[in-house]
């Protein structure tokens, strides 16, 4: 994360961090994303390069802080076509069944945060239920009534989800969601990192279809994981008696450094993400719903300490 003016280089297969008199350096391999978040940084295009031969991902941020732009490779898997094929090739009906998978998921983990944060809060029985009956393509929108009733539940009653920016609601609701959109953004680049390491095209969504979004399909890998970070904000909300967390961003970026659970697994939040994105890979090979693996909670937040 490069919060200070200074300039970006690579010789030798790592990053220079050049600032002042000082310098510093890391291997490009142990690099998986790079946050710039300050306008008097400058670099060479040879670090451009090498970042997307090393599938590091590099954001830039805006003037409020928050990640408005994304550097990542060109389709570098060696099978680029059949891979894409297969993509294209999903049935509409194959598709809706992925995303009720993911939806279930999603609902299911909103429901395990809201009960590490109250285990006796009503809601949680609404939840539950909501995730028992999502059907195929969710079409009568189980996730949008499940998000209505969590968010409202962990936050606060009158909280909205604001994708943006916006004067909507109390300067203390803009802040947790200036804090999560800064979170999700994280998040949600590094999947399509993977997705792109993996040889899938981030425009073609399951469910997301936006003509003018390139990261359709990385938007509906992320939904499982929404629940993990509101956790998150909400505990560091009250660790920091702050609600404002974009004062703590380092803090923001290292949840990818935290522990949660993939196929009955722990491993980080930054692993995860590729572990979601590989079963893909073989969900599209086998044409086997079962195949993809999508995250859920531990018992604690915790870091991790796996090298």
């Amino acid at each position: 994360m490069i919060t200070k003016p200074c300039y970006l280089s690579t010789r030798n297969n790592q990053l220079y961090i050049t600032q002042d008199e000082d310098r510093f350096n890391i291997p490009l391999e142990d690099i998986a994303c790079i946050v710039i978040d300050n306008y008097a940084v400058t670099m060479s295009a040879t670090l451009l390069a090498n970042c997307a031969s090393y599938n590091v991902v590099l954001i830039s941020c805006d003037s409020a802080h928050l990640p408005n732009g994304i550097f990542h490779s060109y389709l570098p898997h060696s099978r680029q076509r059949l891979i894409l094929d297969k993509q294209l090739g999903l049935s509409v009906a194959f598709k809706k069944r992925l995303w009720q998978k993911i939806v279930i998921q999603k609902i299911i983990n909103q429901s395990e945060c809201l009960c590490r944060i109250d285990k006796n809060h009503p809601s949680i029985v609404k939840l539950n239920n909501l995730a028992k009956y999502v059907t195929s393509g969710d079409p009568n929108n189980h996730e949008a009534q499940a998000s209505k009733i969590y968010f409202e539940a962990i936050f606060g009653g009158g909280f909205t989800r604001i994708k943006k920016n916006s004067k909507k609601g109390t300067d203390n609701f803009q802040e947790i969601n200036a804090s999560l959109n800064y979170t999700y953004s994280i998040i949600r680049s590094l999947i399509c990192r993977s997705l792109v390491g993996y040889g899938f095209l981030p425009t073609l969504g399951l469910f997301h279809c936006s003509e003018l979004n390139a990261f359709n399909l990385a938007d509906d890998f992320i939904e499982p994981f929404r629940a993990y970070i509101d956790w998150y904000i909400c505990t560091k909300a009250l660790e920091y008696q702050d609600a404002n967390l974009l004062n703590h961003k380092p803090d923001l970026v290292n949840v990818l450094n935290h522990i949660i659970h993939v196929d009955d697994k722990a491993t980080t939040v930054l692993n995860a993400c590729d572990v979601v994105v590989k079963s893909f890979t073989n969900v599209i090979n086998t044409n086997d719903v079962s195949q993809l693996k999508l995250p859920c909670l531990p018992i604690i937040l915790e870091p991790s300490n796996m090298d």
